[in-house]
């Protein structure tokens, strides 16, 4: 039971620890950081992980797990617009790490996976939104993944575009490309989601 305790906690430690390392250094960086970071050895992070490709895609699945908690607990019909802002921090958190998992993943399954998650829950806050009447009725599904596709390429842009937060001005423009004449003033959201550190896990077990 105690090794079993261990391997989930070492697994969960993994993964938070890659979060962060990912954001700061790139979705490249060498795994000796994550295992420092996670305070593990290099051999326990290939029991759980048997390449780069799958390490990035459980740190997807934690975020997408993460974005269906807090779809679950909101109360409002524009979570739509709240996924799209928490989509963006976390795009804008670690930008290019899906292309990086395409191009290593043995398991291209579980990025399927991901990606299908991630569109059955836009297209839920999606249909609320339109019962709602807090987005145009003529926006679709591809429009939204069209506005993350944007906002993604705004943040690859970041470095070479003018004004002090293009980033945030793409998203203000793709929010208001989805809201309804009367909400089109209203403020961007901030996002709300915390991610899990290696010492939540510890916690956590």
């Amino acid at each position: 039971m105690n090794q079993r305790r261990d391997a989930r906690r070492n697994r969960a430690r993994i993964v938070a620890a890659a979060g962060e390392v990912f954001r700061e250094h790139g979705g490249l960086v060498p795994l000796e950081q994550v295992t420092r970071r996670a305070g593990v050895g290099r051999g326990t992070l290939y029991r759980h992980f048997p390449d780069r490709g799958a390490l990035i895609a459980a740190v997807l699945e934690l975020r997408v797990d993460a974005l269906e908690t807090y779809a679950a607990g909101y109360p409002g019909d524009d979570l739509l617009e709240h996924l799209l802002v928490e989509i963006y921090a976390l795009q804008v958190d670690a930008s290019g790490l899906l292309a990086v998992a395409q191009s290593f993943a043995a398991e291209p399954d579980r990025l399927d996976d991901v990606v299908r998650r991630a569109e059955t829950l836009m297209s839920t806050a999606l249909d609320a939104a339109h019962r709602g009447g807090v987005v145009r009725a003529d926006v679709t599904l591809a429009d939204v993944f069209l506005a993350f596709a944007m906002i993604d390429g705004a943040v690859a842009a970041q470095a070479r575009m003018p004004g002090p937060a293009p980033v945030d001005r793409a998203l203000a423009l793709v929010l208001r490309s989805l809201r309804t004449e009367s909400r089109v003033s209203l403020p961007t959201p901030q996002p709300e989601l915390r991610l899990p550190t290696p010492t939540d896990a510890d916690a956590a077990t």
